[in-house]
């Protein structure tokens, strides 16, 4: 009769440690240990110190206060746009599409257009490589719509404000 053996498959080879322990060899060294501890407590006091103090303008380290706010329900909504008025008098207003220049670009450079309405000379090259063939621009201004809210809601009515301007 023939003496039947079965193979035991140790998935650890021998003389390695089992799966999942730890031999000492991947431990931190105290040194390393402590590094990581002082990384970890400046890292949380500059976040710490940026949600106290800081404003949008340090984020990931101040807060970012974009959406945690509310207006008044019935305070005026405004939005920027950009707009050129060519040499025959029309009044375009410039698009991504005509211009490549978004209105949040705008939006963001409003201090900017206020401080230094030459700036804008820039829209109106833009503009120009947008469309070559159009008139000439004689005008790039910057312009508040105030839409004006009762009840939470858009009441129809609005005001423009220009402020900034620059004539070419």
């Amino acid at each position: 009769m023939r003496a039947m053996t079965q193979a035991t498959t140790d998935p650890e080879s021998p003389g390695e440690p089992p799966i999942g322990s730890t031999t000492g060899h991947d431990l931190l060294s105290p040194r390393g240990r402590t590094l990581r501890m002082v990384i970890t407590a400046v890292g949380l006091a500059v976040l710490l110190a940026g949600t106290l103090f800081g404003t949008d303008d340090h984020f990931p380290f101040g807060p970012f206060r974009m959406f945690a706010t509310t207006d008044a329900w019935s305070k005026p909504i405004s939005i920027a746009r950009a707009q050129v008025v060519d040499v025959d008098g029309r009044t375009i207003v410039l698009t991504e599409a005509n211009s490549g220049v978004r209105r949040a670009e705008v939006e963001g450079q409003l201090d900017r257009f206020r401080r230094e309405p030459a700036a804008l000379a820039g829209l109106a090259d833009a503009y120009r490589a947008h469309n070559p063939s159009a008139p000439k621009v004689a005008r790039v201004a910057v312009v508040l719509r105030h839409h004006e809210i009762s009840r939470s809601g858009p009441t129809g009515h609005y005001t423009d404000e220009v402020v900034a301007e620059w004539t070419a």
